[in-house]
């Protein structure tokens, strides 16, 4: 999909009566969700480069042969919690199920819930919640089950 289609699709979304748009394409998921009410969020002063289309979409690759690094698909801002007074989504240790919610990616203003694709353990968390984020940047060394 290109980045003209996925900027012309993030428009549609935040101009139109809905919440949620997803669609697959050649075993990529893409999911634009808008909030309608504010979640708070701590401010980062740090400048920030201009995050790429939102697309809620995760990766996940070996790092060793016992292990998965689940890697940022955007730019943006990393959240472990849906929001600053909640516990974070996972732990180490934690156990992750297929589809379980892992995290929050903001980008373009857009909260992007992250799923996991592997079932596993959680071995290491890489990030910390509000840490800016880069395409391509582990998130969490996993060791599946």
């Amino acid at each position: 999909m290109d980045l003209k289609l996925i900027k012309q699709l993030i428009s549609v979304v935040e101009n139109a009566d809905i919440t949620h748009f997803s669609i697959e394409e050649n075993g990529v998921k893409y999911v634009i969700k808008k909030q309608k009410e504010v979640i708070a969020a701590p401010v980062i002063s740090t400048p920030k480069a201009v995050p790429e289309p939102a697309q809620s979409v995760e990766v996940s690759k070996p790092a060793t042969p016992h292990h998965h690094v689940i890697t940022s698909q955007m730019v943006g801002t990393f959240y472990a919690a849906p929001n600053p007074d909640s516990k974070p989504y996972i732990q180490i240790g934690d156990a992750l199920k297929k589809g379980q919610i892992i995290c929050i990616i903001e980008a373009m203003k857009l909260f992007n819930e992250v799923e996991s694709e592997i079932e596993g353990v959680v071995e290491k968390i890489c990030v910390k919640s509000g840490d800016p984020i880069e395409f391509g940047q582990a998130l969490f060394h996993v060791r599946p089950t």
